[in-house]
């Protein structure tokens, strides 16, 4: 991998480890616990053109949490992208979500519908990543202290945002500029509102796969055809 990525990914999360926020729960960094896992993903996705980046909000808890890949569903990990390892542990972790790894018992269903239309349209993922990456804007996972529940960047507090979102645009824009990005693909409004911020690359929107978006179980059905078509339609496949 790239030496001035992990310099600057380390930088990133050096610094988002000293901030003193307000949120009142468990921060999972699986940049940290599953450095191994991310840096094999990474140099798969950061090996071709990189003209095209989708990029999501942030990690999920039975996702990228466990994985240490974005939308990192453990079914399409394994059998689409061909990685499986050991994961190691945060050093604080919530009683009802622990990081499990390839042992999990629960399949992220965002990172299967993500996946899974890309494998659709490219059953091998090298011919995605010869001209694709895919990434996240904050990569820190939010846990509610009492149930678990899954808190998104969005939901923070302005304050915890205010201090947050710097530090990851600042990444983000390194990440364009480093890897000559065209045209980002924000999934869902969150990544779309901060890749606006920047005003470095074209940017086109997609709908969220997650389950709690209404609608993501119409526009996500027949492996993301939908999106796959809007995306044909848009001129960025």
């Amino acid at each position: 991998m790239d030496e001035c990525f992990i310099s600057r990914t380390e930088k990133l999360c050096q610094s988002l480890d000293l901030l003193e926020l307000d949120f009142d729960g468990y921060i999972y960094n699986p940049l940290e616990y599953a450095w191994n896992m991310y840096e094999r993903y990474q140099d798969m996705a950061l090996g071709g053109e990189n003209r095209v980046m989708f990029i999501g909000m942030n990690p999920g808890p039975d996702g990228m949490a466990q994985t240490g890949v974005p939308f990192g569903s453990v079914s399409m990990v394994r059998s689409y992208l061909g990685l499986e390892g050991e994961i190691a542990r945060p050093e604080r972790e919530h009683p009802k979500k622990p990081v499990l790894g390839f042992s999990t018992a629960k399949d992220e269903p965002s990172g299967r519908h993500f996946w899974s239309m890309i494998r659709s349209r490219w059953p091998d993922v090298r011919d995605f990543f010869a001209f694709a990456t895919v990434q996240n804007f904050c990569p820190l996972a939010f846990l509610d202290r009492d149930s678990g529940r899954n808190i998104t960047p969005d939901r923070l507090s302005r304050r915890d945002r205010a201090l947050i979102e710097p530090l990851c645009l600042d990444y983000l824009d390194f990440i364009i500029t480093q890897y000559d990005v065209e045209t980002a693909v924000a999934i869902g409004n969150y990544a779309e509102r901060q890749l606006l911020k920047l005003g470095k690359t074209r940017v086109v929107k997609i709908m969220h796969p997650s389950p709690a978006n209404p609608s993501a179980h119409i526009v996500w059905a027949d492996d993301g055809r939908a999106v796959l078509e809007m995306l044909e339609r848009e001129g960025v496949l």
